[in-house]
């Protein structure tokens, strides 16, 4: 087609003017030589004439067969044929609509438009294009030329060659690239913006290829052609804030578009513009970025958003904490217990991650502040305490749970003196396998079991005591050192010790992980510190909304009775939905048990009476029988299971004997006001207005307007799609005014958050800087390291030894068989 569109067609000459006397054929006086790397035609003889008209192109672009160019400066029988060709062509704007191929002249209102054209005509024919050079004016730096090449034009530079010999046999071998079979094709299309002129104009065309073409179905395969638009790139942007991963966006692109072969890129097309877009909003370093919009939360919050800082003696950053306004009312209400977990470290930075987690009255994971640590040593973790006490007002935790790590336990015992540390009984209990196995294998079924009814079972410090000395006695577990380690921490992991002291009824730090999980959704190994901050503010956000909706379902529903009775009334009206089904279960248990006076303890005055607790319904060698000693007059009591001083609800022991004196409301003490409906509200309403914008405000940046249009336009997709009739006006409406707004102006407004560095650090942020915090070092095993599955003892004894299949040797292969090596060498 391209062979027919110039088969008559006659190049005008290219002519230039000798001796101010008359124009001459310019292939008369200048040679082309196709070895020098660009041909320029020389008029500055001429001083009338502007040489920055005529541009220079690469060798490769030029071509003494086919290729047809165009001037400005001709003589007037030349002007009179481009006059002719204005007359022929009176509706250049029209026929580029309906030409399907480039053609010499053909005209462009914009760069874009020619862009549009040449790639839309290449994908319809089989091939890519790509830029080859740019021109631009110095003085203005405007463009003014352009030249798009086929992908396949040029030769293939052997470059790196690699011996193949190393790499043989190697596990780390040199990593070698396919190369693209370039053919040398001379397809280029060279459009120009003459001075004076206000459209783009084609003057170098040439369409005959010499290689194999593409078949259109498979054109999304080639890399260059793999577009990824403007709209696509903000709905992607979009997405990856919402948490979405690339893999899951390609899949809703597949789906919208009916099939992931018209997607047009793939999954590492969207994971490059999101990395574009964090690059674009970070303009200075990472670190200062982060700084800089906790900075911005701080002016937002009204002075009550805390920030600090700690660097070293490089100024890279150390240790960070921040506490959000939402989080120190949280603490207020509800910061008896905290947990403390630093396992996370999905970042850039390899940073262990500190979220102080709690619980709120609907028995929810409630956050108390955000740390990032660089390392796990004492002073780091005396720094962030004492910082994150700083922030809350000094006021310490009754309780906080943590692993078993040594250091963090030293910070704690300095720092919290006054605050009761347990350690993550779950934490320890992984360990037994490994550390008890061989107690499992010489005494099979019964030192498990003894040990469980020990640790687990035992009601009381001195029932605990017992069983363990006839633990130690049966099983000669004296000189076992890992368990007599435990055994001197016995206070802060043994259930006997720690319900003494209020809890929440937790025992792990699995809250505080279940937070990493949440973090799971939206942070990779390549987070960085700026994206990792917005992402801890999701997640208060999401918490808080949590309990908003939990406040809601609380008052305005009523709660499922199963008893009818009036102390199940009582409680429905006291506690939030998730503690009165707590306390429901209590209650319904008490109704199991049996009550009666416990005859051997002797009775303290009129007031005190002692009871016992069972169930008559379970063999009386296997009762447990639970002792409760209540006050009737003052109506307080306390049961040997001490379930409400851990929990804060009183337990079904205490609930029997309470039915048994026909008590119909709950008494107040034992009550625990952050169990209630009103407990968020001790100190004052909860922040649960999040500040929305009005979207129809002009200070939106562009991805706020966009996501505001991606709303309003919602409605009308779901109107268009029920009818073909619909559909194709729809599409007719939304193609017309998009080429309106097309040709509206754009405004300068920049999405990226300010990013100014000249003071990008208060004095109460952190340490008086006098210049930007830089990055930690990044990690080069970047996010968490993969968790070790344990392997029994035994499953390492039973497991044949792997041998080489050349020597016969056990412990290696063939791979690293030194003989094998040696005849290799030799031979």
């Amino acid at each position: 087609m391209a062979d027919s569109l110039f088969e008559d067609f006659v190049p005008r000459k290219r002519v230039k003017k000798v001796d101010n006397k008359d124009y001459v054929d310019v292939d008369d006086v200048v040679k082309v030589d196709s070895v020098v790397d660009r041909v320029f035609i020389d008029l500055k003889d001429d001083e009338n004439v502007d040489d920055k008209e005529y541009v220079s192109v690469d060798e490769d672009c030029i071509d003494d067969r086919n290729v047809v160019s165009s001037d400005d400066e001709v003589d007037e029988n030349v002007e009179s044929d481009d006059k002719g060709v204005d007359n022929k062509f009176i509706d250049e704007n029209e026929r580029n609509k309906n030409m399907e191929v480039p053609y010499l002249n053909q005209r462009f209102d914009n760069l874009d438009d020619a862009d549009r054209f040449i790639r839309s005509y290449a994908l319809k024919n089989g091939f890519a294009v790509k830029i080859q050079q740019t021109k631009k004016r110095a003085k203005v730096d405007e463009i003014y030329a352009r030249m798009f090449v086929c992908r396949l034009a040029g030769e293939n530079q052997d470059k790196n060659v690699v011996d193949e010999e190393v790499c043989v046999g190697s596990s780390k071998g040199t990593r070698r690239r396919d190369k693209l079979p370039r053919s040398g094709c001379k397809v280029r299309m060279f459009v120009v913006k003459k001075k004076k002129k206000d459209y783009w104009e084609l003057t170098t065309v040439e369409l005959e290829h010499n290689h194999d073409l593409v078949s259109p179905s498979k054109m999304t395969l080639i890399q260059r052609e793999r577009h990824v638009t403007s709209a696509a790139r903000n709905l992607i942007n979009v997405l990856n804030v919402s948490g979405i991963r690339p893999s899951q966006t390609m899949s809703l692109f597949s789906n919208m578009q009916g099939g992931v072969s018209n997607v047009g890129f793939g999954s590492q097309n969207i994971r490059n513009v999101v990395r574009d877009e964090r690059k674009k909003k970070i303009q200075v370093s990472d670190a200062q970025a982060g700084l800089d919009l906790l900075s911005r939360l701080k002016e937002e919050g009204g002075g009550k958003f805390f920030v600090k800082t700690q660097v070293d003696g490089e100024n890279r950053l150390k240790n960070l904490v921040w506490v959000d306004p939402k989080c120190l009312m949280a603490y207020s209400n509800f910061g008896d217990v905290v947990a403390f977990d630093t396992t996370y470290r999905t970042n850039r930075y390899a940073m262990p991650f500190v979220p102080f987690t709690g619980v709120n009255h609907h028995y929810q994971s409630v956050l108390f502040g955000f740390a990032l640590m660089r390392d796990e040593v004492k002073s780091s973790f005396e720094w962030v305490l004492r910082t994150w006490l700083e922030a809350v007002g000094d006021k310490h935790p009754n309780a906080i749970i943590t692993d078993q790590d040594q250091a963090m336990a030293g910070a704690i015992a300095s720092i919290l003196p006054q605050t009761r540390h347990l350690l993550c009984s779950w934490h320890i209990s992984q360990k037994f396998p490994e550390k008890l196995n061989t107690l499992y294998i010489k005494h099979p079924g019964t030192f498990k079991v003894d040990f469980n009814k020990c640790i687990y079972h035992s009601l009381t410090e001195d029932i605990f005591e017992e069983r363990w000395k006839d633990l130690v006695v049966k099983y000669d577990l004296k000189d076992h050192s890992w368990l007599q380690g435990l055994y001197l921490l016995k206070e802060k992991w043994i259930s006997a010790y720690t319900k003494s002291t209020f809890s929440a009824g937790q025992t792990t730090t699995s809250r505080s992980e279940g937070m990493n999980a949440f973090f799971d959704s939206y942070v990779s190994s390549s987070t960085g510190l700026k994206q990792f901050v917005e992402n801890a503010q999701k997640a208060i956000e999401r918490q808080f909304m949590r309990e908003k909706e939990e406040d809601n379902d609380t008052k305005n529903k009523t709660r499922y009775l199963r008893l009818k009775t009036a102390l199940e009334q009582d409680g429905a009206s006291i506690y939030t939905k998730e503690m009165f089904r707590q306390f429901q279960v209590q209650l319904v248990e008490a109704s199991k048990y049996f009550v009666e006076k416990d005859k051997d303890q002797l009775t303290l005055g009129d007031e005190v009476t002692h009871y016992r607790c069972f169930r008559p319904l379970t063999e009386i060698d296997k009762r447990t029988m639970y002792e409760v000693k209540f006050n009737k007059v003052a109506l307080t009591g306390r049961c040997v299971c001490r379930m409400y001083e851990h929990l804060g609800i009183p337990c079904r022991h205490i609930i029997a004997v309470l039915n048994k004196k026909n008590v119909a409301q709950i008494p107040v003490t034992f009550i625990q006001r952050r169990w209630t409906r009103d407990a968020n509200r001790v100190d004052g309403m909860l922040p649960y207005a999040m500040g929305c914008d009005d979207p129809t405000s002009t200070e939106l940046t562009p991805s706020q307007r966009f996501n505001h249009m991606t709303l309003l336009t919602m409605s009308f997709c779901h109107s268009s799609m029920v009818s073909k009739e619909r559909y194709e006006y729809a599409v007719e409406v939304m193609n017309r005014e998009i080429a309106n707004l097309e040709k509206m102006a754009v405004d300068n407004v920049d999405a990226a958050p300010n990013t100014n560095t000249e003071n990008p650090i208060e004095e109460n942020i952190g340490d008086e800087l006098n210049e930007p915090v830089l990055d930690p070092i990044v990690s080069q095993t970047k996010g968490r390291k993969k968790p070790q599955r344990f392997k029994n003892p035994i499953e390492g004894l039973s497991k044949k030894k792997r041998k080489c299949k050349q020597c016969h040797e056990e412990g290696h292969d063939i791979r690293t068989c030194k003989k094998f090596g040696d005849q290799n060498k030799s031979s």
